[in-house]
């Protein structure tokens, strides 16, 4: 009998696991109050470009298949004040695990003068005596800055990954540099330090580059960081005997990767780019090293203990391996807006239970209206299989239209004008339920003239009233829409619940501009900002313009769901 020699051994194991590069950046630490310390960065981890503290690149981890892996992405440290102060907490990715950034010092707690050590260290209190910086930690980050002893009690620079923080003058020291990565194919900053808080008159300094925030020289509270970049707390100021609290940490984030364009694990939000196929956790979540439990293939494919997820975010071809029972998200393309209304939702469909066999399903995502056009349709179609289509959403009115708002899966709203002029009608599939809503009409025929916002999926455009132009219709949620937006990382969430298809605010002149409708809708403009586009794979429609700045509509998207 044949004995399995050391490299056949090596060629089997390399058929049965993974090799994945990573990101893993832990949380930023909480930054003091009342002049107090930046808080430091969160540890980094890399196999991508730079890792922390000038170390060597981390090696590959070699993950088994059909195996789950936790993710664990670190909070940022809560916001201190002058007498206790919170490190970020760790992230972690399967034997990976980089360390919460350090605490920033607080002037009036003596088990808190210093900075806190962490993956970078948080900077000292400034206070009548010099307080020392944390230390950071080796192929994480770097370590804080001392706080001053003398006139501005400024706080040290929290460390970040890439530089240590700067001690304290007057001022408040500058938080370290993080570290630029390109594991997701384009080149971020990760895990910049806090600046340090001083007193009033004394200035006080920037966050470093990564997500660090700012300290304060007034009695305000200093800058977060940056949500999942591992950035440090900014410093509190103090400001006429009143202390400001310091700022939170930015909460980590965990990046894995794997040659090739063949989706080959689940979890988090999936992305290509530049061969690479990514796995991106801005929340906890698990990475599993299988598509063992997907039957069907196309899309980026994602799962939850129940279900597989096929999101579609552009046109493509849906295939299952076998016949399945599944449930479907089907939403068009927004609306523009050429005028002042806002831009009409994509039309929303959810349908449970249709039966699918293993053949070819043509899945079509609907663009967003330009800024002068009406949204696309999106639809799944295939042979033997009823057609389902949502209806692009209308485009705001126009001169040709009489300023009358166009139908579509959710109506477009009436420009503003001495006359009256009507949002357009939704539903324009005639579905049961329906895809979408009216939109609003325009308000009064005096100056400022209010413009009517888009139809959302979940309800009418605002009409506009008084000064004040319509705000966007709602998108839709339900049980559903909850479920895939958390598998998928896709869609507005807001209170809890996830929202697609909003519709566009209406634009405003010297009057109130429209808000978007849950669910990606843009908000109107009013000459101080400029008329928000829909949100990308979200069907939202485009905020209304009154200053020559039209605004597209979003796409839609597509998401189809099985059990495992």
């Amino acid at each position: 009998m044949p004995i399995l020699g050391i490299s056949a051994a090596a060629n089997i194991k390399s058929f049965l696991s993974l090799a994945v590069e990573y990101l893993v950046v832990a949380g930023g630490g909480g930054g003091g109050g009342a002049y107090g310390g930046g808080g430091g960065a969160g540890g980094l981890r890399s196999t991508v470009t730079a890792t922390g503290r000038g170390g060597s690149l981390e090696s590959a981890l070699t993950l088994d298949l059909n195996t789950s892996y936790t993710v664990t992405v670190g909070a940022g440290g809560a916001a201190g004040n002058s007498g206790v102060t919170y490190p970020g907490s760790n992230s972690v990715f399967s034997t990976i695990t980089s360390a919460g950034g350090g605490t920033g010092g607080a002037p009036n707690g003596p088990a808190y003068y210093n900075g806190g050590t962490g993956g970078s260290g948080g900077g000292g209190a400034g206070a009548a005596a010099t307080r020392a910086g944390g230390s950071g930690t080796a192929n994480q980050g770097y370590d804080g800055g001392t706080g001053f002893l003398g006139a501005g009690y400024g706080g040290g620079g929290g460390g970040g990954a890439g530089a240590v923080g700067a001690n304290a003058t007057g001022a408040g020291g500058a938080g370290g540099n993080g570290v630029a990565v390109s594991i997701s194919g384009s080149s971020i900053t990760y895990a910049g330090g806090g600046g340090g808080g001083s007193e009033s008159g004394s200035g006080s300094n920037a966050g470093g580059s990564g997500g660090g925030g700012a300290g304060r020289n007034t009695n305000a509270t200093g800058e977060s960081g940056t949500a999942n970049t591992g950035g440090g707390g900014g410093g509190g100021g103090r400001s006429g005997g009143t202390n400001g609290n310091g700022g939170a940490g930015g909460s980590g984030i965990v990046i894995a990767r794997y040659a090739g364009t063949e989706q080959k694990a689940v979890g988090g939000t999936v992305t290509i780019s530049g061969g690479n196929t990514i796995h991106t956790f801005t929340s906890s979540g698990t990475f599993y090293t299988s598509m063992a439990a997907a039957k069907a293939t196309g899309g980026l494919i994602s799962r939850d203990a129940t279900y597989m997820y096929h999101t579609f975010l552009s046109s493509g071809t849906f295939t299952p391996t076998q016949s399945i029972t599944a449930d479907y998200l089907v939403v068009a393309g927004g609306g523009g807006a050429p005028e002042s209304g806002g831009g009409g939702a994509g039309g929303l469909r959810q349908l449970s239970s249709q039966s699918l066999t293993a053949t070819d399903y043509t899945i079509t995502v609907g663009a967003g209206g330009t800024t002068s056009s009406s949204g696309s349709n999106s639809s799944v179609a295939g042979s033997g299989f009823t057609t389902i289509s949502a209806t692009g959403g209308g485009k705001s009115g126009d001169a040709p239209s009489g300023g009358w708002g166009y139908s579509g899966g959710s109506g477009g709203g009436g420009a503003a004008g001495g006359n009256a002029r009507y949002g357009g009608s939704g539903n324009a599939g005639n579905y049961t339920p329906v895809e979408g809503y009216a939109g609003g009409n325009n308000g009064n025929a005096n100056d400022p003239y209010p413009a009517g916002a888009g139809g959302g999926a979940g309800g009418v455009g605002g009409t506009g009233a008084g000064s004040a132009s319509g705000a966007g219709g709602i998108g839709a949620t339900s049980s559903l829409i909850n479920d895939m937006g958390t598998a998928t990382g896709t869609g507005q969430l807001s209170g809890g619940n996830y929202y697609y298809a909003g519709g566009g605010g209406g634009g405003a002149a010297g009057g109130t501009k429209g808000a978007g409708g849950l669910g990606g809708g843009g908000a109107g403009d009013d000459g101080i900002t400029s008329a928000v586009a829909g949100t990308v794979n979200t069907g939202g429609g485009a905020g209304g313009n009154r200053y020559g700045n039209a605004a597209a509509g979003g796409s839609g998207i597509v998401i189809v769901r099985y059990a495992i």
